[in-house]
């Protein structure tokens, strides 16, 4: 029996199983065939309880010798210790978009917001040249984990303002445009306003493709319906 890792996050796509590794930060495409028939020695494989008996059967040798690789990557552990079910990831996709257009970023709501922009993005800058993509999503995810505690609910009507203001600062600031760096310093700013929106990872097989966005409920908050729908999530923070 092999156990998946914690920090490990599956999807599957039409031909292929996608694997991230966060620790890594890396992305791995497997033949969907070929890993389905390593599934059943998985624990909690899709459909199966987890912490249940191997099977009496064995793996055929082309399972075998994906499951040694995957133990060689860490990915795959013959241990239960730090391991979680092997099921891919469920997240639905959004329904809506936020157009900015039917919010007003006036000269006043830069001003006032400014500062919190530009420090969200110089948290997000200096974590992607210092530090691993691991420790950064542990950081978003203990913030977010802290903040639930409020139980507070979305307020989309302020984040709409919030995100006209990112918008046009983004203009200023002195790095290119890239989903990781972008969603991260919208992440970083919209909590400074108590504001905690999922960051969600998706990707495409063929070809392979992965793009990041943030997200809260079944609304967009820095990308279009149409753009994200073409991939699969398989990590939302």
């Amino acid at each position: 029996m092999f156990f998946l890792q914690s920090h490990i996050y599956l999807c599957r796509a039409q031909r292929h199983w996608v694997i991230l590794d966060v620790n890594r930060d890396k992305y791995l495409c497997v033949d969907r065939t070929q890993f389905e028939s390593l599934g059943p020695w998985i624990d909690g494989w899709e459909g199966t309880p987890a912490r249940r008996p191997a099977p009496t059967t064995s793996p055929s040798p082309a399972a075998v010798l994906l499951a040694k690789s995957l133990v060689n990557l860490k990915m795959l552990s013959e241990q239960p210790q730090g391991a979680k079910e092997a099921r891919a990831t469920t997240y639905a996709h959004p329904t809506r978009s936020v157009d900015l257009d039917e919010s007003v970023s006036t000269a006043r709501s830069r001003c006032i917001y400014g500062t919190s922009f530009f420090l969200g993005c110089m948290i997000a800058s200096r974590q992607l040249r210092e530090q691993r993509f691991e420790s950064i999503v542990a950081s978003v995810q203990a913030r977010k984990r802290a903040a639930r505690d409020s139980d507070r609910p979305f307020d989309l009507e302020r984040a709409q303002i919030l995100l006209a203001v990112f918008s046009s600062l983004r203009l200023f600031y002195p790095r290119p445009y890239l989903c990781l760096f972008d969603s991260l310093a919208l992440v970083h700013f919209l909590a400074r306003f108590d504001l905690y929106p999922d960051w969600v990872f998706g990707v495409r097989a063929d070809p392979f493709e992965a793009h990041c966005w943030v997200q809260a409920g079944g609304v967009a908050l820095n990308e279009t319906v149409e753009r994200v729908s073409a991939l699969t999530p398989i990590m939302a923070i």
